[in-house]
């Protein structure tokens, strides 16, 4: 997940799974770092996305292909 109108918008997505859970919306937002056991404890934003994003365009990544990278906070747990 990430923190954006999806989530954040009172009248979409996330409002929708919200009444779905029989939540409020704010406080349904608060509560999914814990409900989705996100280890750093909050949602990404979309600047870490971006951040990512602008390091993969840039030549300093230029070796690095077919590689998987997973900005969840934790949320999948690997070995």
């Amino acid at each position: 997940m990430v923190r954006t109108s999806l989530w954040e918008d009172p009248e979409g997505f996330g409002s929708k799974v919200a009444a779905g859970a029989g939540a409020e919306h704010a406080a349904f937002l608060q509560q999914i770092p814990e409900a989705f056991d996100i280890t750093t404890g909050r949602i990404t934003e979309p600047e870490e996305v971006a951040a990512l994003i602008a390091f993969l365009l840039s030549d300093v990544a230029g070796n690095i292909t077919g590689a998987d990278h997973i900005i969840d906070g934790g949320a999948i747990k690997t070995l």
